[in-house]
């Protein structure tokens, strides 16, 4: 899921990503899928770089030069609109995203069925989704962020002139597709037909709310001084943030800490700059399954925008462990509880 959230207090500025992308046009799910494996039925190894919280992978479409895509479970697989003009495809316009800031971007539908390809593996018949991309990567490009989720203007000027680019998120149809395993220690990815897939190892086991675009869990939130509180959480790889949570949530549940234990900060996204900032701070922890984390940075949304979830666990947080989605199966694991005090 795609938006960014930048913050900033006296002398520093946090950033968090978390592209949420909803779009107001319609169509149909998907063409009728096909996987193929260049080795039996996994692809091992799939190396990943990772960079302000955030997976970057490299993808072709339809046999082109490697892309570089972020490994979103808070998004339907997207092309930025240069990289498929340049491919030539023929595209549709269908409508407008519905995602974080207060300049939609317009959504595109190409007209033929196209495939993207990973190190060993191929997902073809898909549709292909275009979005302007240029406000994420202006986010992205923007700030340096920590493993904790805290962001900083870096002051090397060499770092400056780093430009890091996004030519898509690879999103829902990817992760539907396959049992997906991310190593965040090792910088790799496994990717395993569902069917034949076995999970037998000693992780958390944690299940799975699959929706049409975005996967749930239950976690409880610990606030300090206050009774612990159960919500319903999106599961976003392509947030840097380790939790945030929703201003609704927030307010019912008294969570928010003393002022002067907080910071601002801007939210930016797909769509740019939202007007309303949130707030950064911290709370006593967050568990998932049986797997408690102590002290995670937390941005309390201030947008009163009704969602239907509660917050966000996002990539600070789980960059911690290896992460096993299991769409199929309705799960995910969490291996190595070992490191779940507090990030290094």
């Amino acid at each position: 899921m795609t938006e960014m959230n930048f913050s900033s207090s006296l002398k520093s500025v946090y950033q968090s990503f978390c592209f949420i992308i909803l779009f107001t046009c319609a169509w149909t799910s998907a063409f009728g899928t096909d996987t193929h494996f260049s080795s039996g039925k996994s692809a091992l190894a799939i190396p990943f770089e990772l960079e302000d919280n955030l997976i970057y992978v490299s993808v072709s479409i339809n046999g082109s030069k490697p892309l570089s895509f972020i490994v979103d479970t808070g998004a339907f697989t997207i092309v930025d609109l240069r990289r498929a003009q340049e491919l030539g495809l023929k595209l549709k316009h269908t409508g407008q995203a519905d995602g974080i800031g207060d300049e939609q971007p317009d959504v595109f539908l190409a007209s033929t069925q196209v495939s993207y390809s990973l190190p060993g593996v191929t997902l073809s018949n898909q549709r292909l989704v275009a979005v302007s991309l240029e406000k994420v990567e202006g986010c992205i490009n923007k700030f340096v962020v920590d493993a904790q989720g805290r962001g900083i203007v870096s002051s090397d000027p060499a770092d400056m002139g780093v430009r890091r680019k996004v030519d898509g998120l690879l999103g829902k149809e990817f992760f539907s597709n396959f049992v997906v395993e991310i190593d965040y220690a090792s910088r790799l990815i496994n990717v395993y037909e569902p069917g034949s897939y076995r999970y037998r190892g000693p992780g958390e086991k944690v299940a799975l709310e699959v929706g049409e675009q975005h996967i749930f869990v239950q976690a409880k939130i610990f606030a300090h001084g206050r009774q612990p509180v159960t919500g319903r959480f999106m599961v976003d790889t392509g947030s840097a943030a380790a939790v945030s949570l929703t201003k609704s949530f927030t307010d019912k549940h008294q969570l928010l800490p003393q002022r002067e234990k907080l910071s601002t900060t801007p939210v930016c996204g797909l769509a740019g700059t939202m007007k309303i900032q949130s707030l950064l701070g911290g709370i006593e922890a967050v568990q998932l399954g049986n797997l408690k984390i102590a002290d995670p940075l937390v941005e309390f949304r201030q947008a009163p925008i009704d969602y239907d979830f509660d917050g966000y666990i996002g990539g600070a947080l789980l960059r911690r462990y290896k992460v096993i989605f299991d769409y199929s199966r309705r799960f995910m694991v969490i291996e190595g509880a070992e490191n779940s005090v507090k990030p290094k």
